[in-house]
């Protein structure tokens, strides 16, 4: 970077440098937006994004015009301080998608493991560390993301593109507290390390702590009032101490050396408060957003730069190629995104006991929730398979001992993870100035704070640390004074509550001590009680229903699951905090089952001995609905329900055993208590309702009949006063169990008839289609159901919707020896709304209306709606192929002299034949069997189009079947043979 560097006017840079002497290069085709070194700017602020399309479309002008020339394009070179290209790395496109970039990764974690080439040993392992880093930055969102915007910002760079930069304010763009980034070096950060600045990657620092690699990368600028964009960049920690306090990063330049460039002054951390020394002006990067330069005040042209390995320096001549004078300035709230995939690990493994080096089974560490909410939450994913896992720890060896046989894993003792920072060394025995904090007085602060207003403001001053280490007693009632509703406030205080409730649920999880970090570095507090822990949950909850902002909710779900972890992890060691008031709640929460069910049930068993029957009810039907692995808590409570079950009153046995035959709990043991002399307690509607639900489960006939026949299929007239929705729910259930259909149905539809006015349309069209497809379809009962249904539904068809007259239609046609009548009246109404309908419902409506026969007027006129339809503009989009197959083999049955229709059929299909599969072929072959069926003009034309079709479908599974591995083809003669067998 040379001296021209400096603001000046960032806008009045030429191309060349005045004392090059070069051939005259081909001016470049000018396009708006696009700002190179004396060019101006026809759209000020144009975003980078339309920059770099623009950028695009002026090296493609620029290439055919040099093209037209004869002049060889010369790539610009690269310089030696740009970052490595990841996606050459891992052989990828840059559009490529997560599933190509794990096969990316597997396919070299296979070639280049060390263990494969013992004579290269050295050099494969740089080979993986590079494709390890490579997978780590683009297989994570965030990381990729910041690594496109950096090499897109290192293309401008190269070819001097610049950025509108003139309307960003840095005072208003630069983060409270961020990060230095050396652009082109997403790994490395400014540290302060034993008082001194270096420039470190991760790598560079191997046995320091994420948090601890962090903090120390923490900067903010104290803004000077004398010039706008003048500052003093300072250790966060000591950034509010005024003009004349804080610890700045300052630099030394003597009298006489401001025309001399090739002076340099090594960056440092200092007391200093000399302007001159420390004042710096920061304007913004010209080639990435987000990125600043720092110039000396009072030494203009000589900006910080980063010059490798590890240096900081104020440079008056800064070499283009080595020198770094951009910096990318990173929002510390967002350093969580740099944490690296193992360090999640090992906290998930340290949690899981396996910090001394013992080996962890690989589902626990997919279950753990901090992994769970890494994929979620930072990758975008799904936790990986067991697969991707073993690709990971073998491209990972040093770090993980995986044993793929047990499918575990554990840290190497000797590996990276485990070693320890090592003990930082200070000089002359004095300590670092920032290598230890004061107590902020938050925690104190928020105590003596009692309103609402006053805990936001606090909140959305404190330092991030701050906050993180506030005790688990002055963060309870934090969160209670958060969930309080806003009332009378202005929006924009409103607004400052959300990000108020935002930042402090972010922070929750590792406030509470559960977050991805390492257990050794949380702090070892009494554990919260239970009942506080339900009563935080109860406020995240009120917050997430009082403020529906879509960042607040992804917060709140965050702060759910982490406090739902620390409520499973009390029930197992505390059980004795557990109470059945509590339960409810517990039921209501996601926590992991699979290791917390046990405890809550051997908790529950002394709580439940002295129980009434009923009492359990609401808790059971919640237990019944979790998943299968908190069984041991439904058969818990259902056992104790059961026990009481002789003696509770007839009401209540029908509610308790309604709710084990709903949720399939104990289904056998429901329906052997539906026996005298509980079933003649039970109330008719009620036993109706739990034969229903126990049918819908699919229990054995066997069970079923015995109450059946003792008490329902013999009720009589008692059976037409149970509601409409529960006789109903028994006949929908007789179509999944055999037993109801033959002793229930027919006794069901008679009941029904009875009461038919009080049923809707609906329910009765239902009905009617259940009992007229059953078999009890000529039972005394279902013949006085159809004698009444065209009674009480004809004067209805008027005001029925066009979905519900078409459930009519086709339940009457279901039933048309008994209901034509009916079926003629819908049918004659459905028509008229026809129009009103979608290809689907009116090929429904014509299989309703197909036994009037195909002489009726009613279906005459589908059969021309059809074929209008058929031929119309919109043919190709009216139904697939093999729906019109079927429809010709409807219409051959009951219409096969309407030769028109059958026309426009041939037609589609001949269009349409492409797409037809073997139930469509199935239909043709029954709607003209052996060439027979209805004649029409191009009959012969059509058969012969489906023949020829047909045989090309034979002939294309043949060739699918035979590229099928002989392999899985034994594999399914074997399974076939074991089916037999």
């Amino acid at each position: 970077m040379v001296r021209e560097i400096k603001d000046r006017s960032l806008l009045q840079l030429l191309f060349q440098k005045a004392g090059d002497e070069k051939p005259e290069e081909p001016e470049p085709v000018p396009v708006p937006g696009v700002a190179r070194a004396g060019m101006p700017l026809d759209i000020p602020g144009m975003p980078p994004r339309t920059v770099d399309v623009l950028l695009e479309i002026r090296a493609r002008a620029a290439e055919k015009a040099n093209a037209r020339k004869g002049i060889a394009p010369k790539p610009p070179p690269k310089p030696a301080n740009e970052p490595p290209n990841h996606y050459e790395v891992l052989g990828i496109d840059l559009r490529a998608d997560d599933a190509a970039i794990k096969k990316g990764y597997r396919k070299l974690v296979l070639q280049w493991h060390p263990d494969k080439h013992p004579a290269d040993r050295a050099e494969a392992e740089v080979k993986i560390r590079q494709i390890n880093l490579a997978y780590e930055t683009i297989s994570n969102p965030l990381k990729r993301q910041s690594y496109d915007q950096m090499l897109q910002a290192i293309e401008r760079k190269r070819l001097n593109i610049r950025l509108e930069t003139q309307f960003i304010k840095p005072r208003m763009s630069i983060p409270k507290e961020f990060m230095l980034c050396p652009l082109g070096h997403s790994d490395k950060f400014v540290r302060i390390v034993d008082n001194q600045l270096l420039v470190q990657s991760r790598d560079d620092a191997l046995g320091i702590a994420f948090q601890e690699f962090f903090q120390a990368a923490k900067f903010s600028l104290w803004w000077l009032p004398e010039v706008n964009n003048m500052c003093r960049l300072r250790a966060r920690e000591t950034a509010g101490q005024g003009m004349e306090g804080g610890i700045n990063v300052s630099f030394q330049f003597e009298a006489g050396q401001e025309e001399d460039d090739t002076v340099e002054s090594a960056c440092e951390l200092s007391e200093d408060q000399d302007m001159k020394r420390c004042n710096l002006i920061v304007s913004a990067s010209p080639f990435s957003q987000g990125a600043y330069r720092f110039e000396g005040a009072f030494w203009p042209g000589r900006y910080m730069s980063f010059r490798g390995p590890d240096q900081l320096r104020m440079a008056g001549k800064v070499d283009e190629s080595l020198d770094v004078a951009d910096f990318l300035l990173v929002d510390f709230s967002a350093a969580y995104k740099f944490m690296t995939t193992s360090e999640v690990l090992k906290g998930a493994v340290e949690g899981q006991s396996g910090a001394q080096g013992g080996y962890v089974k690989l589902g626990d560490l997919r279950a753990d929730l901090s992994v769970r909410l890494y994929f979620q939450q930072m990758l975008g994913s799904a936790v990986w398979n067991n697969k991707d896992f073993e690709t990971f720890f073998e491209g990972h060896y040093e770090e993980w001992d995986f044993d793929a046989k047990k499918s575990r894993v554990r840290m190497r003792p000797d590996g990276p993870l485990m070693r320890q920072a090592p003990q930082p060394v200070t000089t002359n025995g004095e300590r670092s100035p920032v290598s230890e904090r004061e107590p902020s007085g938050l925690a104190e602060k928020l105590s003596n704070t009692h309103s609402q207003m006053a805990t936001v403001k606090l909140l959305l001053d404190a330092n991030g640390d701050d906050l993180a280490r506030l005790s688990h007693a002055a963060a309870v009632p934090v969160l209670s004074r958060l969930a309080e509703k806003v009332t009378n406030q202005a929006p924009d205080k409103i607004r400052d509550v959300t990000a108020a409730r935002r930042r402090f649920l972010i922070t929750l999880p590792v406030l509470l001590g559960d977050t991805v970090f390492s257990k050794k570095e949380r702090r070892r507090e009494a554990a919260l009680p239970l009942a506080t822990l339900l009563s935080m949950q109860k406020d995240v909850a009120s917050i997430g229903k009082a403020d529906a902002v879509k960042e607040l909710a992804a917060a709140c779900q965050g702060a759910v699951e982490s406090i739902s972890e620390l409520i499973g992890s009390r029930v197992r060691h505390a059980p004795e905090e557990v109470s059945l008031d509590m339960l409810p709640e517990l039921l209501s929460l996601p926590l992991n089952w699979r290791v917390a069910a046990e405890p809550l049930a051997d908790a529950l068993a002394p709580l439940l001995k002295s129980q009434k029957p009923g009492v359990l009810l609401q808790p059971l039907r919640a237990a019944a609905k979790l998943p299968k692995s908190a069984r041991p808590i439904v058969e818990a409570l259902a056992g104790v329900e059961m026990r009481g079950i002789t003696y509770a009153e007839g009401s209540m046995a029908a509610e308790i055993l309604l709710a084990l035959a709903e949720n399939n709990c104990e289904i056998a043991t429901v329906a052997s208590k539906l026996r005298p002399p509980l079933l003649q307690r039970l109330p008719l509607p009620d036993l109706v309702s739990i034969v229903a639900a126990l049918g819908e489960q699919g229990l054995k006939d066997e069970l079923l009949r015995p109450p059946l026949q003792a008490k329902v299929a013999v009720a009589g007239p008692g059976l037409a006063a149970v509601p409409p929705s529960r006789l109903l729910r028994l006949a929908t259930a007789s179509t999944r169990s055999p037993c109801i259909a033959e002793t229930a149905l027919g006794p069901v539809a008679g009941a029904a008839a009875q009461s038919l006015e009080s049923w809707t349309a609906e329910d009765v069209a239902e009905l009617m289609l259940v009992v007229a497809t059953s078999g009890a379809a000529e039972s005394p009962g279902a013949k006085r159901l159809f004698g009444r249904v065209t009674e009480v539904l004809t004067p209805r068809l008027t005001a029925l919707s066009a979905t519900v007259l078409l459930k009519v239609v086709v339940a009457a046609g279901a039933a048309a020896a008994h209901c034509r009548e009916l079926l003629e009246a819908a049918a004659h109404k459905a028509v008229l709304k026809g129009a009103d309908m979608k290809p689907e419902q009116v090929m429904l409506l014509t299989q309703g209306v197909l036994p009037l026969g195909g002489a009726h007027p009613v279906v005459a006129r589908l059969l021309n709606f059809w074929a209008q339809l058929l031929a119309g503009p919109e043919k190709a989009s009216v139904l697939p192929a093999d729906d019109i197959a079927q429809l010709a083999m409807l219409l051959s049955m009951v219409a096969p002299d309407q030769g028109l229709i059958f026309h426009v059929i041939g037609l589609r299909l001949q269009e349409a034949g492409s797409s037809l599969t073997e139930a469509g072929f199935a239909s043709i072959d029954a709607a003209f069997p052996d060439g027979a069926g209805p004649n029409f003009p191009g009959k012969e034309q059509l058969l012969s189009s489906m023949k020829d079709l047909k045989a090309k479908l034979a002939e294309s599974s043949k060739s699918k079947a035979k590229l099928v591995p002989r392999r899985d083809r034994s594999r399914s003669r074997s399974r076939s043979r074991r089916k037999k067998t």
